[in-house]
């Protein structure tokens, strides 16, 4: 049994001392279940297993040094990877689209599936299994890349008109624990003084919250006319800790009140709440910016996507700008149309974008436009009035 060297970072592991007869599959269907993002065979009878994020390369540690294991995998070594960051694409598809390892193909008509398909998704990488009767088909691959990769050819296909695809539940993936239906995550803070913005009411609720290391409010609804605020939180212990840090300092919050939201959201999914553990957030950074220009321009594009709360940056350096939005799907969908069509925004090109989380965590997408900004869209930017609400810096 090997020694283990833990890096804070380190999001894979490495199997070694495998049986030279023993098929990636194969080992795959004996682990212990674990966030799998990417599983490689390797030379010299070694397999290395890439994860979401670093805490649950350390959980299938943990349990493949510490639980009976099978007898092919009795003599194997494990040690940790070398830290890699995910890329921010895969984990916007893992919190927006479900993504996961598994694609699922269902007939909506009278068609059977095709034959074709496991000719069709296999280019996409290595497949784990595949099972198919006449109206349905369930694919494990042995990425979540792959996946991906198959989702948006078999949706894009002719040949799959009249045909459901979609990510299916991985049976190998721990996910979390799903959170009661009557879990408390919403709540509702009234008597704002006049003025306040959104910005600062998060800074507020920020600072009565330990350093968790993650996004903590899944969206925020400023109703300025009313005073008043919505606030959805991922969890419920969370949103405890906040009401409680409201109901005592009452005496200085000069007649701010909180309360519970009687019309609940619902819960976050097991994939957001995975995707928000990886690095997700409200916040995506947008760094390699060329001038000030640019900066006004993307700051002018990322109001499309949903409301933005604040996009502080800085006057000694105008090359990254970080934008926080009102809601964690607004983040999710600038950073998905963005990477699916560049070419439509050519205002980014050049630009490195991700969520605004420690690049030890998410590696960020470079956007390659192929057509540069115009100038009549150049010209628009720039005549742009500079007020604050163009670009600003607000604590």
């Amino acid at each position: 049994m090997s020694v283990l060297h833990k890096h804070a970072f380190t999001r894979s592991v490495v199997l070694k001392q495998l049986p030279p007869c023993l098929e990636a599959t194969q080992a795959l269907s004996s682990f212990p279940q674990g966030r799998f993002h990417d599983v490689i065979p390797r030379k010299n009878d070694s397999l290395v297993i890439k994860f979401l994020d670093s805490r649950s390369a350390s959980q299938f540690t943990r349990k493949f040094l510490s639980l009976p294991r099978a007898p092919p995998l009795k003599d194997a070594l494990i040690e940790y990877g070398r830290p890699a960051a995910l890329p921010v694409e895969i984990l916007t598809a893992v919190g927006l689209k479900n993504a996961s390892r598994v694609i699922r193909v269902s007939s909506n008509n009278t068609k059977d599936i095709p034959e074709t398909l496991i000719d069709d998704v296999k280019k996409c990488g290595p497949i784990e299994s595949f099972e198919s009767d006449k109206k349905k088909a369930v694919i494990y691959f042995m990425s979540i890349d792959a996946a991906m990769k198959a989702s948006d050819i078999l949706r894009t296909s002719e040949a799959y008109t009249g045909y459901s695809v979609y990510y299916g539940y991985d049976k190998k993936c721990d996910i979390p624990t799903p959170l009661p239906s009557d879990s408390q995550t919403d709540l509702v803070i009234t008597g704002i003084r006049k003025g306040a913005t959104t910005s600062e009411l998060l800074r507020r609720i920020q600072s009565g919250l330990p350093n968790l290391n993650r996004e903590v409010v899944r969206s925020i609804s400023f109703d300025e006319p009313n005073a008043k605020a919505f606030i959805n939180f991922f969890e419920p212990a969370v949103a405890k800790i906040v009401f409680d840090s409201f109901n005592n300092a009452k005496s200085s919050t000069g007649g701010v009140s909180v309360s519970w939201l009687f019309k609940r959201s619902d819960p976050a999914s097991a994939n957001l709440r995975m995707a928000v553990s990886a690095g997700a957030s409200r916040t995506i950074s947008v760094s390699h910016l060329q001038n000030v220009d640019q900066l006004r321009r993307v700051l002018k594009v990322a109001k499309n996507f949903g409301t933005v709360v604040s996009h502080p940056y800085s006057p000694f350096n105008t090359k990254t700008v970080k934008i926080e939005f009102a809601d964690i799907f607004f983040a999710f969908k600038a950073l998905d149309r963005i990477g699916k069509n560049m070419d439509s925004y050519p205002d980014f090109a050049g630009t490195h974008i991700s969520f605004a989380t420690s690049t030890d965590k998410v590696k960020p997408m470079k956007i390659v436009c192929a057509t540069p900004t115009s100038k009549s869209e150049s010209t628009q930017a720039q005549d742009a009035p500079e007020s604050s609400s163009v670009v600003h810096n607000e604590s």
